[in-house]
């Protein structure tokens, strides 16, 4: 989960910059397919990030659909390198799938720039859709100037992954769903330690190097970075309460490895060969799986303060505004949606919840855990100049953090001035 998310940051800006500049300026011809047709059916172009297993696995998704309908014919386009930067190269030129994926940062620009095209005249009253049956999160970062331009296929909240063989053989309490940060800073100091008696800390109570998001100290203390209206409030005293509990972790209490120590090991990897007790990973994530027979792996809830929360990585289905056939693409898109659901977890419809354990019987030990946080699991209020603005909060808030080069109240200072600036408040 945190690898993909940061790789898909990480080209944003550059994205970004792309797109400003040439969707609307192509005079080429649109290249949706949609008013083409197989045995009478509507051809229709999805574009997708999935490769490889997952690719195959996607197929047979689209495959049955193709069987099942009688309007439309489903060809996937697998783009899995380089995604975004070639999903608004062929936008630019009026060239996108009739439908594709966006994670939620990039649908406001997306939607702001005309490319993708709201769905709610087709939604509404159609008795394949109860919007209503959406968690809140999921569904409101694909909503734009109060419009929808996406149905989310997954919501998938950060956990507290735990060794819980680490934990036992420390006498150190497990971690419970009701822990505070103060009960999670209390665990990660006694798990902390210099193991062989070298001078040298190797096991560590867990792991912060950019991951996760900062939103997940700040909105557990009641805070914002950016609210539904767009106004900064990363500077607000509730919001630097919540990056102090990160300070102190990192700076004061040093339970998480040094910030080149973790990357150029990764978390992940410290976690799965037992360097780190605690880990903040997708519901999805198979940890299980690679640990093996190492040591037992547990999960529970993000830590809270003044509220529970956890950052959820979502994704939507999103239409073209090119694609010639809107109502039979909307229809393509609302199936397509649903049978995801039945494929990914977590599904972001509260009565496919209880499909998690058959979609993965790996997770059993934990359903409980995974439901109660896809409640509370929300994402970022996303605005069009999203990955610029997370690249503004690493640069001026989190990197300075985890260097320990700033003091909570001046990188929020200095944050919640660049992101004004990028926003022109």
């Amino acid at each position: 989960m945190k690898r993909s998310f940061l790789k898909k940051l990480a080209t944003g800006l550059l994205a970004s910059i792309l797109l400003v500049g040439t969707v609307g300026c192509s005079k080429a011809s649109d290249a949706a397919d949609s008013d083409s047709s197989k045995n009478g059916k509507v051809e229709l172009k999805i574009g997708t990030w999935a490769g490889a297993q997952e690719l195959k696995e996607f197929q047979a998704i689209v495959d049955k659909l193709n069987k099942q309908s009688d309007d439309y014919h489903l060809t996937i386009q697998s783009i899995p390198a380089d995604y975004y930067k070639k999903i608004q190269t062929m936008a630019a030129a009026k060239q996108a799938p009739d439908l594709f994926w966006l994670s939620q940062e990039y649908i406001p620009m997306y939607a702001e720039l005309g490319v993708i095209a709201p769905l709610d005249e087709y939604i509404k009253g159609n008795p394949k859709v109860n919007l209503n049956d959406y968690f809140e999160g999921p569904l409101q970062v694909g909503k734009v100037n109060g419009k929808l331009y996406g149905l989310p296929w997954i919501n998938q909240p950060v956990m507290l992954y735990y060794n819980k063989t680490l934990f036992e053989k420390s006498g150190v309490e497990l971690p419970k769903p009701d822990w505070t940060w103060e009960d999670f800073e209390k665990a990660a100091k006694a798990l902390t330690k210099d193991t062989n008696n070298d001078g040298k800390v190797d096991q560590f109570g867990t792991v912060i190097d950019g991951w996760p998001p900062i939103a997940t100290w700040v909105w557990t203390y009641g805070g914002e970075i950016i609210d539904k209206t767009g106004k900064v409030r990363i500077d607000e005293p509730e919001a630097i309460e919540g990056i102090k509990m990160l300070n102190k972790l990192v700076n004061e209490d040093k339970v998480t490895p040094t910030k080149t120590q973790a990357q150029n090991t990764g978390g992940p990897e410290m976690f799965k060969t037992g360097k780190v007790a605690m880990f903040f990973g997708g519901a999805g994530d198979d940890l299980e799986k690679q640990v093996g027979n190492a040591f037992e792996v547990g999960m529970t809830k993000v830590p809270h303060a003044k509220k529970e929360a956890t950052f959820s990585w979502i994704a939507h289905t999103v239409m073209s505004n090119n694609t010639k056939n809107k109502k039979v693409a909307a229809e393509a898109l609302i199936d397509l949606t649903n049978a995801i659901h039945e494929w990914k977890i977590l599904p972001p419809t509260k009565s496919d919840l209880e499909k998690v354990e058959k979609i993965r019987p790996d997770k059993k030990y934990a359903v409980d855990i995974i439901k109660e946080s896809a409640k509370v699991a929300r994402g970022f209020n996303n605005q069009k100049q999203q990955n610029e603005l997370d690249s503004a909060i690493w640069q001026e808030l989190y990197e300075p953090i985890l260097l320990g080069k700033k003091s909570p109240e001046k990188a929020a200072k200095d944050a919640a001035k660049a992101l004004r600036k990028i926003l022109g408040q």
